[in-house]
């Protein structure tokens, strides 16, 4: 099958994302539901059509953690990524919980989006939060890199990668951008 004139890559063949745990269908080998659910969604995966397009269903690949360091300055430097996950917990900070959860509301609020604004900020008391609750915490986090990628200008985002080895979507600050694409020209990485 082919989405916006390339290839879809089916199961069998994409590359593989990791070996399924004990039998079980992994988050990201090769025989993951999500691959079948993209097929019959029949989207479009053009990170850059998606940014203007009018009509059709397009996806993108967004990773939460890539969008922290701008959402929230104080998330940027060396080993001040926020400890978030309240099934690690030995390292699950709440505070840190309230962090993302006050960015994610201020960062709604400036798409005037009061609803998800509120949501977010109903977190920032959560005490305690489960993994489920980080689960919708980084949905909202997902649908945040969306709108920056969507509604704001296109040089405060970042694309790591590329559509054939594989991307993320983020929106970037300049600080973000001059330390991505440093690291991705080390590695061979394309980072527009």
């Amino acid at each position: 099958m082919l989405l916006n004139g390339r290839p879809y890559r089916t199961p069998k063949t994409m590359p593989s994302r990791g070996v399924a745990n004990r039998g079980k269908v992994g988050m990201f080998c090769d025989a993951s539901p999500i691959w079948s659910f993209l097929g019959r969604l029949n989207a479009i995966e053009n990170p850059e059509a998606a940014r203007t397009a009018t009509t059709g269903i397009h996806v993108i690949e967004v990773f939460p953690a890539l969008a922290l360091p701008s959402l929230d300055p104080q998330f940027f430097h060396r080993l001040s990524g926020p400890r978030y996950n309240p099934s690690r917990k030995q390292t699950f900070r709440l505070e840190d919980w309230q962090k993302v959860a006050t960015a994610a509301a201020s960062h709604f609020k400036s798409f005037n989006v009061e609803d998800a604004a509120a949501w977010c900020a109903s977190e920032i008391d959560r005490d305690p939060p489960t993994k489920a609750d980080q689960d919708r915490l980084d949905a909202m986090l997902c649908l945040l890199v969306a709108m920056h990628w969507r509604l704001g200008s296109r040089d405060q985002s970042m694309m790591l990668g590329d559509l054939d080895s594989g991307y993320m979507i983020f929106p970037a600050t300049d600080d973000v951008k001059a330390r991505i694409i440093g690291r991705a020209m080390e590695h061979g990485v394309q980072a527009t």
